[in-house]
């Protein structure tokens, strides 16, 4: 991407930029948010048709009034009703959660899609109306890499990325209240820990981000070599150069695979601390 775009988007950050490319649409994010509460809820209530078999079924509590009211209009006696009733619930649970799941990934992707049309399109307009002097100290290849790979990463993280950070956050939101509604005292023990968590993935989230900046560029030198080597191809086998361009791309391809590695290798630092 242009220079000055860049700086902008850096000194901005990615939210804003993702924040405009979503606006339009928001019919669609307001249908991905309430198809992902859905899905949460649904995942939160997976346990409770086990809870009334354990309890009312195998240790025969008695039921609260409104589940003995629905199981009432249930065939056969008491301790059948409940078991049928839990069987219904998990098959209603289930389904609601299947069909919540499709459609939040549906929209989701639809919304990643369009964004990246967008953002290829808005990324090659600012790069028609550049001057003529930015491309004498730009390789074309780096160009090709923001509209294809950039531009992926971007949409990765308008659709996925997004929807599993939304997921993950309703879900946590609602074991949390799960917690401190059954046992507020051992839910506060659970949370205990969750500052030193914070501390240490925004210790490591600088490196992070150092680390996959330098994996894009290794990647975008990689696609300049290659695009430079196929853009002089008759001159390349005319001079006999074909070793000279193979060593210059086993060379970026090996800084691409070194600067990967130690991007996963900081990256893993961070995975057991969320689990």
């Amino acid at each position: 991407m242009a220079a000055s775009a860049e700086r902008d988007t850096r000194s901005t950050g990615m939210g804003p930029l993702i924040a405009g490319l979503l606006r339009p649409y928001r019919g669609w994010l307001v249908v991905i948010l309430l198809a992902t509460g859905v899905e949460t809820a649904m995942s939160l209530a997976a346990p409770w048709p086990l809870k009334i078999v354990l309890d009312q079924v195998i240790e025969g509590q008695a039921p609260p009034a409104w589940m003995g009211r629905v199981a009432g209009a249930m065939p056969g006696d008491g301790v059948m009703r409940l078991a049928a009733l839990a069987a219904i619930a998990t098959v209603i649970i289930a389904a609601l959660g299947a069909l919540a799941s499709y459609v939040d990934n549906y929209y989701t992707e639809s919304v990643g899609q369009w964004v990246a049309n967008d953002l290829r399109v808005r990324v090659y307009d600012h790069l028609e109306h550049l001057p003529l002097a930015y491309y004498d100290t730009h390789q074309t290849g780096t160009l090709l890499s923001t509209i294809t790979d950039d531009i992926a990463t971007i949409q990765g993280f308008a659709s996925s990325a997004t929807l599993g950070i939304a997921v993950d956050l309703l879900t946590i939101a609602g074991m949390l209240g799960l917690m401190f509604w059954l046992s507020w005292d051992f839910a506060l023990v659970t949370v205990g820990v969750a500052p030193f968590l914070l501390l240490f993935v925004t210790r490591f989230r600088r490196a992070v981000k150092k680390a996959t900046r330098e994996v894009r560029q290794r990647e975008s030198e990689m696609v300049g070599v290659v695009q430079q080597g196929l853009e002089s191809i008759r001159v390349v086998n005319a001079f006999g150069r074909q070793q000279l361009e193979e060593e210059h791309l086993q060379d970026a391809s090996r800084a691409t695979v070194l600067a990967a590695l130690k991007a996963r290798m900081v990256k893993s630092l961070v995975s057991p601390s969320s689990r």
